[in-house]
């Protein structure tokens, strides 16, 4: 590390690092059906009135940057 103790030493500590393929973990997700109706898959616009002015943000898929990459 580069952080000194007191004595002048270098100061250290042991990590354990966790791993999951992403790909068995994002397949994991959407094969379950408990999550079948809480998970979006398609970009959606929610606005707060009848003018479409004035969107609500308040979900991954409510915003641009899902609409810029669909």
């Amino acid at each position: 590390g580069d952080i000194v103790a007191k004595d002048g030493t270098l100061r250290h500590e042991q990590l354990e690092l966790w791993w999951h393929d992403p790909m068995e973990c994002i397949q994991e997700l959407m094969g379950k059906p408990a999550f079948w109706d809480v998970i979006s898959y398609v970009p959606e616009h929610a606005y707060t009135d009848a003018n479409d002015e004035n969107c609500i943000y308040g979900e991954m898929w409510t915003g641009n940057w899902w609409w810029d990459v669909q």
